[in-house]
């Protein structure tokens, strides 16, 4: 059965203490699962959340935009070894927080594009950056899933297709494909095949409008959605992710 969820992105771009009434939010409103959006793992107030967590009896996930100094694919190996020690923090908070899963731009920094087509170099950058992160979370028994998003955001993984191909590529069972409606609506010609590609490699999934705004304010293809869902038997998470404005309205 699938679980429903929300982003904290609802409330806060960057998560810490004085975003942590989100969690009562999310328990108030219904969800059964919280998706954490960590973008600094030092801010995060782990152990605080964590106890909220198993007091509202809610599942978490968390996710992460990986910025710009912690870069899988920099051509600086400086810069890659930062992204290796962002993601074992995240993963230490993720099984903090008892979570199994971790999704979002983890194998590249947002908003890094060379304004080129990407390389096998930067694959195999990102794939050896993945496979030493996939080690790590096995510890723990977390999948990490790996978000295909538009290309004003990265130019490496854009579709369910490349996201699938570089799933293959890592090698590693704990490694699956995060899908988001958004960036879908951008990228996939048809976002019903494109779920049923990713099949049983679907790991996590977001939704939110074309518009950026909660389902059913812009012109998303819902029924055509739910229906792939379901061909393909997911029973995974799947979490709204509108953006926001100050104070929890939401915005385009």
């Amino acid at each position: 059965m699938i679980h429903l969820g929300l982003d904290t992105w609802l409330w806060a771009s960057k998560f810490e203490e004085r975003h942590l009434y989100c969690i009562e939010r999310v328990h108030e409103l219904g969800a059964q699962v919280i998706d954490f959006s960590i973008n600094d793992p030092r801010s995060f107030p782990v152990q605080q959340a964590a106890s909220l967590v198993k007091l509202y009896g809610l599942e978490a996930v968390t996710s992460t935009a990986m910025p710009l100094t912690c870069n899988p694919i920099s051509p600086s190996s400086a810069v890659r070894a930062k992204a290796v020690e962002y993601m074992k923090a995240l993963l230490e908070i993720t099984a903090c927080l008892g979570s199994k899963l971790t999704g979002g731009v983890n194998y590249t920094a947002s908003g890094y594009l060379t304004g080129h087509p990407r390389t096998q170099q930067e694959l195999e950058w990102a794939a050896e950056y993945m496979r030493s992160a996939a080690t790590y979370a096995a510890q723990e028994g977390i999948t990490i899933a790996v978000e295909a998003v538009k290309r004003f955001e990265s130019h490496l993984i854009n579709t369910a297709e490349q996201a699938l191909e570089f799933v293959e590529l890592v090698g590693m069972p704990n490694v699956k494909v995060h899908l988001d409606t958004f960036h879908m609506n951008i990228e996939e010609s048809s976002i019903g095949d494109a779920i049923r590609h990713a099949g049983k490699l679907l790991g996590h999934f977001h939704t939110g409008e074309c518009n950026r705004m909660v389902p059913g304010k812009g012109r998303t293809p819902w029924r055509e959605i739910g229906d792939a869902l379901r061909e393909i038997e997911y029973d995974g998470t799947v979490v709204m992710e509108p953006f926001v404005r100050m104070g929890g309205q939401v915005g385009s």
